[in-house]
């Protein structure tokens, strides 16, 4: 009887272990994805405000203008490019346990650990924003060259825990499981629209 119940209290524990990891799980996509639709709708307020001091002050404002329309462009076409390599994979499927190991990280990663088609084309709109980036910037604010930096930059090293040095991709995806690389996805997606705000926040305050 004793060690009947002691299988029971060790099934109950491991299901109740399990019930909060998966909810863990879905509150950190979901807060994630909250904060990604937040900071999309503040982008797109901000853009049509600028629009519309543009049209009352064309001269004062035509080369931000310019510059904004720019940024705004190559992070648009990198944000939809994330979102169509996440429509490819189904986060249904990855919070659910529903994908062969190893189904996200293939999108991106050859076996080789070099990039994919796919993982190339998103270097590719990468950099293309990081040189932008560095462009619009032209006040040469820490602030904007920091994030720009720490986020954008492929052609450097990073670290892990370890001190081991990877590429910006390894470094980025560090956690290649299907639901590691969905996060990280998330999380570079985030930081395209924060970069868009934060540039905002600077040029306004000229």
């Amino acid at each position: 009887m004793k060690k009947k119940f002691f299988f029971v209290s060790l099934f109950l524990c491991f299901i109740y272990s399990y019930a909060q990891h998966k909810s863990y799980t879905y509150t950190a996509h979901a807060s994630l994805e909250q904060a990604i639709y937040i900071n999309s709708e503040i982008v797109e307020g901000r853009t049509l405000f600028f629009e519309k001091q543009a049209a009352k002050k064309p001269l004062m404002f035509q080369k931000t203008k310019v510059r904004i329309g720019e940024l705004n462009r190559i992070a648009n076409n990198l944000s939809k490019f994330i979102v169509s390599v996440q429509k490819e994979v189904n986060k249904e499927r990855v919070l659910y346990e529903l994908l062969e190991q190893g189904f996200y990280r293939d999108l991106i990663f050859k076996p080789n650990g070099k990039l994919t088609k796919k993982g190339g084309d998103l270097k590719v709109k990468i950099d293309s924003l990081y040189d932008c980036a560095l462009g619009v910037n032209v006040h040469k604010l820490s602030q904007l060259d920091n994030f720009t930096y720490k986020h954008f930059k492929t052609d450097t090293d990073y670290y892990d825990y370890d001190e081991n040095k990877l590429d910006y991709f390894h470094y980025t995806f560090y956690d290649k499981s299907n639901y590691g690389m969905m996060m990280a996805m998330n999380y570079l997606l985030l930081d395209v629209k924060l970069f868009q705000l934060l540039y905002y926040g600077t040029i306004m305050s000229y």
